[in-house]
C-alpha cells in the first residue's frame, strides 16, 4: 500500500469525505500528516502553499510527512519540500454548475455573494457584486482553477487552457470526479493498492436538500460561461477519467467493484448507524459528531447505534467524525509525544 500522498482538497467537491478516508488510513497505519502551524484545517489558504506553513517543517532538516491533505492553494515546488519524491498526487473535481450553486449557499457571507439575493441576481450582473481585488473573491469565480494555483480571472484562450491542463496533468497522478464518487474510489484503491475497507465511507459535510434549489437552463449556461476555466478543466478530466477506467479496469470489472463497495457501505450503515442514514443538525445527539454549520447551508451528520462493542464503536465513530474534530484529534495525537 502507498503511504505517501498529496491530496489537493478542492472546495465543495466531496473532498471532506475523501479526507475522512485519508485520516482513517493515516491513523490506522500511524502515518504523519502535514498539519498547518497552530492546528486548524487550512494551510494558510488562500495564499499559495509554502512549506513553512507546515508545523514541524524546517528548511535546515526538512522532515518528510506522509500525507498532505488540508486545504491549500497548490504550489508544487513548495509541496515537494514536505513530502517524499515518490508521493502520489491526486485531487477531485466537481461539475462547476453544482459547485457554484453550492458555493453560493456555503460562502454566502463573502463579499461577492453577500449582497446578491439569489444566484440568478448575481449572475445577471456579476461585476456589480464581484471584485477580483476582494480578499475572498475566489469563492465566486473559477474556484477549482484558483485551488490548483492558477489565476481565476485569467483570459480564456485555447492556448492558456492547454497550458493549464498540461500543468495539472504533469503534477497529478489521478483526478477524481465527485459525480462518480464510487468509481473514483475504485480508481483510488487501485492506484494506492489499498483494500476495500480503506476506501469505504459515508458522505460527510453534505447539505440538507432543503437548501438546494434546481437551476434553469439559462442559469446553467451562465454559470458555465462565468466559470469557463473551471468548465474546461472539468470537461477535460471527466473525459480522461473514463479513458482511464476503460484502459486500466474495464467497465464490467468497474461495475463489480462499485457493487462490492456499495454493499460494504450498506453493511457498515446497518452496523454503525441509527436509522441507516444522515440526519439534520438538530437531530444529532452526540455533540462531538456535530459538523460545522456554515453560511446558509444545513450540514447533515450521523447518530451512532448504542451498545456497540468497543472495537466496532471506534471503527464506526471514525467513519462519521466530522473533518474539524477528526483533524484536531489527529493533531493532538501527532504532537502529544513532543510536548512531554
Amino acid at each position: 500500500p502507498k503511504t505517501d500522498i498529496v491530496f489537493l482538497k478542492v472546495h465543495k467537491s466531496a473532498s471532506s469525505t475523501v479526507m475522512n478516508i485519508l485520516f482513517r488510513f493515516g491513523e490506522t497505519h500511524n502515518l504523519t500528516f502535514a498539519f498547518p502551524i497552530g492546528g486548524g484545517n487550512q494551510l494558510f489558504y488562500p495564499h499559495h502553499f509554502l512549506a513553512s506553513f507546515v508545523k514541524g517543517f524546517s528548511p535546515r532538516s526538512p522532515q518528510r510527512f506522509n500525507i498532505l491533505c488540508h486545504h491549500m492553494r497548490f504550489l508544487q515546488s513548495e509541496v515537494q519540500k514536505v513530502v517524499s519524491r515518490s508521493a502520489v498526487y491526486f485531487s477531485i473535481l466537481r461539475n462547476p454548475v453544482q459547485l457554484m450553486e453550492s458555493s453560493f449557499m456555503y460562502y454566502k457571507g463573502t463579499s461577492a455573494f453577500s449582497r446578491a439575493h439569489s444566484l440568478e441576481e448575481f449572475l445577471s450582473h456579476p461585476y456589480r457584486f464581484y471584485n477580483p481585488a476582494d480578499p475572498n473573491s475566489h469563492y465566486a469565480k473559477n474556484l477549482m482553477t484558483f485551488d490548483f494555483g492558477f489565476n481565476p480571472d485569467g483570459e480564456v484562450s485555447a492556448k492558456r487552457v492547454q497550458l493549464m491542463l498540461k500543468a495539472i496533468e504533469a503534477s497529478f497522478d489521478l483526478l477524481l470526479i465527485s459525480e462518480y464518487f464510487d468509481e473514483s474510489m475504485v480508481l483510488l484503491k487501485e492506484m494506492l493498492c489499498w483494500d476495500l475497507d480503506s476506501i469505504v465511507s459515508f458522505p460527510l459535510n453534505i447539505r440538507d436538500s432543503s437548501t438546494k434549489f434546481p437551476l434553469s437552463g439559462t442559469i446553467v449556461e451562465k454559470i458555465k460561461e462565468w466559470n469557463r476555466l473551471d468548465w474546461e478543466i472539468y470537461i477535460h478530466f471527466n473525459r480522461t477519467f473514463w479513458e482511464r477506467i476503460d484502459r486500466d479496469i474495464g467497465r464490467e470489472r468497474m461495475q463489480r467493484e462499485v457493487k462490492a463497495l456499495r454493499e460494504r457501505r450498506a453493511e457498515l450503515a446497518r452496523t454503525c448507524l441509527q436509522g441507516m442514514g444522515s440526519v439534520a443538525p438538530k437531530d444529532i445527539k452526540d455533540s462531538s459528531l456535530q459538523p460545522l454549520q456554515h453560511g446558509n447551508a444545513k450540514i447533515l451528520g450521523y447518530n451512532l447505534k448504542q451498545g456497540l462493542d468497543k472495537a466496532t464503536e471506534r471503527m464506526c465513530r471514525r467513519l462519521v467524525t466530522p473533518e474539524l474534530q477528526y483533524s484536531s484529534a489527529l493533531y493532538k495525537k501527532q504532537f502529544a509525544q513532543k510536548r512531554l
